[in-house]
């Protein structure tokens, strides 16, 4: 049996677009998260075939108005996976961000609202992976910059910093995580390995700043602190959209 994931670990929509037997209507078929097929019927003399697909991506989809924003893998790297440079990053969210402002939608009531709340939580994600990429190119000072988390977060800078001892915070940070986990000890030996060769610290650091920080100031992201709002105003835009539009459920696969 398929196991079903959830509604917005599908961020790309299976769509296909068919000429009904009556009259000017044409068709749109996609898929959710949960592997579950819906279908509505609109006539092209009216809507948009582009805005309403889009709409639909962004009501039954990712719930976002851009594309997905990484700042590990740029797009065709050469020679395989690395790190997006601060450049091009910076011009990836301008990208990202024009896109969103100007994505042709359906009219629905209240879609521009949650327009500008996808805009803001998407300033927020390039702030906050512009710092985290800085300071894994060793500007560790530029984490404080990302003010939702500094204050709650910057125990993990100051160990980052040489200002609290590295190893003693890393083996508490390393207890604390492995203690949730079945086999504690076996966490913390797997944890342990490679950490006496020349570059431990480094290694460490990595810890520090990937589990620590990173975990710690993911809390304080405006699409995680705003998730109940946004899916809110998501269920109103759904049901606008039905209002609108027949909607046809099919059974959803297992």
């Amino acid at each position: 049996m398929m196991k079903r994931c959830a509604r917005v670990c599908l961020a790309v929509l299976a769509m296909g677009v068919s000429n009904p037997v009556f009259g000017a209507q044409k068709s749109i078929q996609w898929v959710d998260g949960a592997f579950c097929e819906f279908e509505t019927r609109f006539d092209p003399a009216k809507d948009n075939e582009e805005s309403l697909r889009n709409t639909i991506n962004v009501i039954f989809g990712d719930d976002k108005f851009y594309s997905y924003i990484s700042s590990f893998t740029p797009p065709d790297a050469p020679g395989g996976v690395r790190r997006m440079t601060t450049d091009e990053l910076e011009r990836t969210c301008k990208l990202a961000k024009d896109r969103a402002a100007s994505l042709p939608v359906i009219a629905l009531p209240g879609i521009e609202l949650f327009r500008r709340l996808k805009i803001e939580e998407l300033e927020d994600g390039c702030w906050f992976y512009t710092v985290l990429n800085r300071a894994k190119a060793g500007e560790t000072a530029a984490l404080r910059e990302y003010a939702p988390s500094a204050a709650a977060c910057s125990a993990y800078i100051d160990a980052l910093e040489g200002k609290a001892d590295l190893r003693a915070f890393w083996r508490e940070m390393t207890d604390t995580k492995c203690r949730a986990f079945a086999d504690p000890e076996r966490c913390r030996i797997d944890a342990q390995k490679g950490h006496s060769d020349a570059d431990a610290d480094e290694q460490r650091k990595s810890d520090v700043l990937g589990f620590g920080w990173n975990n710690c100031s993911t809390g304080y992201l405006k699409k995680n602190v705003w998730a109940k709002k946004s899916e809110l105003m998501r269920k109103a835009l759904e049901a606008n959209f039905r209002r609108r539009f027949k909607v046809k459920a099919f059974p959803c696969a297992d």
